[in-house]
């Protein structure tokens, strides 16, 4: 029996030593979609006027600016006619608003979460290749929309590789003009590769957005204490 309670003591102090060491190295990922003229080099499909050199997304996350959560950023830049709408994909029907925190948005903007394609009300995503269950940041109306937008949140969903959208107006001009978008050039494609074709030389095309849930990391030492618990009162019956 003293054998047993050792091994056990042991056991349950490697599982605590292992979560503090897994909290202690921070993580942090960084990267950037561009467009360019050349399809192959582009990592973004943008029409109208943002089809142009200064369009870009940037991205950043981290899980130390919120400890125990994700912390995610997105900055969004295009050339002229500023951004009416952004949506980041999230995971299919199961990210709700309990896996969003401490949201930053432009004051007036607003966000919400639900399926969207081109088919939406009022062409209100044109141009859009696929549905999208994601988070919407949405400007206010009749206001001035920004050439450069940054959205963060913090979530418990840890990330991944996917896709985005964005929009305003058309092209000045009438009916007839192209409307201004922009989305990674990987949108629907799978998101389990960033780059397409995978291999030397080939152009990312996702960005990293979030998705599978982790548990706090008091949930996992718990876990693991119920899993050696459980293991030793099975050993200790077979004694």
């Amino acid at each position: 029996m003293k054998s047993l309670i050792y091994s056990l003591i042991i056991e349950l102090t490697f599982i605590i030593c292992f979560a503090g060491t897994a909290q202690a190295n921070p993580t942090t990922y960084s990267g950037s979609l561009l467009w360019d003229s050349d399809p192959t080099l582009s990592g973004l499909t943008a029409t109208g006027n943002w089809a142009d050199d200064a369009t870009k997304i940037e991205w950043w996350v981290d899980d130390t600016t919120m400890p125990g959560l994700w912390h995610y950023k997105y900055t969004l830049t295009v050339f002229q006619q500023g951004i009416s709408h952004m949506i980041i994909e999230a995971s299919d029907q199961v990210f709700t608003p309990d896996n969003l925190f401490h949201l930053t948005i432009p004051t007036g903007w607003v966000a919400e979460i639900d399926t969207y394609s081109s088919n939406g009300p009022g062409n209100s995503n044109p141009y859009m290749p696929g549905s999208m269950y994601g988070i919407k940041f949405e400007g206010p109306k009749g206001g001035e929309d920004p050439i450069s937008l940054t959205i963060e949140f913090d979530s418990n969903r840890i990330p991944t590789w996917g896709d985005f959208y964005s929009k305003d107006g058309r092209v000045p001009g009438g009916l007839t003009m192209p409307w201004n978008t922009v989305y990674n050039a990987g949108f629907g494609s799978s998101d389990s590769d960033p780059t397409n074709p995978p291999g030397n030389g080939s152009v990312q095309n996702h960005l990293l957005v979030p998705d599978t849930y982790i548990p706090a990391p008091g949930a996992v030492i718990l876990a693991s204490i119920g899993a050696v618990l459980v293991g030793a009162l099975r050993r200790r019956r077979t004694l």
